[in-house]
This record gives structure tokens, C-alpha cells and sequence, in this order.
């Protein structure tokens, strides 16, 4: 069975959505697969609840 999935949504500059969308394709990742990945790094930096211990900011 598949894992079960949920979409986010958000707003960034331009730029940003433009390099993102660039380094994806140079590495021929998703878009999907490197949100995900910056997402996991994201919260284990802030040490969340989700990995461990809560941290603010």
C-alpha cells in the first residue's frame, strides 16, 4: 500500500521558485522528492517534535 500523502502549499519570490525549479531538473529530482528532503533537513534543524525535542523559531 502506497504511503498516504498530503499537499502543502506556499508563496516564495520569484527567484527563488525559478532557481528551485532549475536545480531540480540539473539533478534530476522532483519537485516533489526536494521539498520533501528540505522539509526533513528543516525539521530536524529545529529539532521539532516530529524528530525529537521542541525548539522555538
Amino acid at each position: 500500500m502506497a504511503e498516504e500523502t498530503r499537499e502543502v502549499r506556499g508563496r516564495l519570490p520569484k527567484d527563488l521558485k525559478i532557481a528551485f525549479e532549475i536545480a531540480c531538473a540539473r539533478l534530476e529530482m522532483t519537485q516533489t522528492a526536494a521539498l520533501e528532503e528540505a522539509i526533513r533537513d528543516w525539521l530536524q534543524k529545529k529539532d521539532s517534535p516530529a524528530t525529537g525535542e521542541s525548539q522555538r523559531n
